[in-house]
């Protein structure tokens, strides 16, 4: 199954649309069996995410699964 992890809540996300011009919303998609191994994944990280190019790191703060 595939996840996507961000670094915006769905709140903020929400609440901001208009003002994500200035943001950078860093996101990744991962694949991970369950919810619970990609939790544990961001866990033993803690709470972090690192993107694909390998520059940057961010606090998760949403897991989706992504169909």
């Amino acid at each position: 199954m595939k996840f996507e992890f961000k670094s915006l809540s769905i709140y903020e996300e929400e609440a901001f649309p208009n003002f994500m011009g200035e943001s950078n919303i860093n996101w990744v998609v991962r694949e991970f069996d369950s919810m619970e191994q990609a939790i544990e994944c961001v866990n033993a990280n803690h709470g972090f995410m690192v993107t694909d190019d390998g520059q940057r790191a961010f606090a998760v703060r949403n897991i989706k699964l992504v169909k």
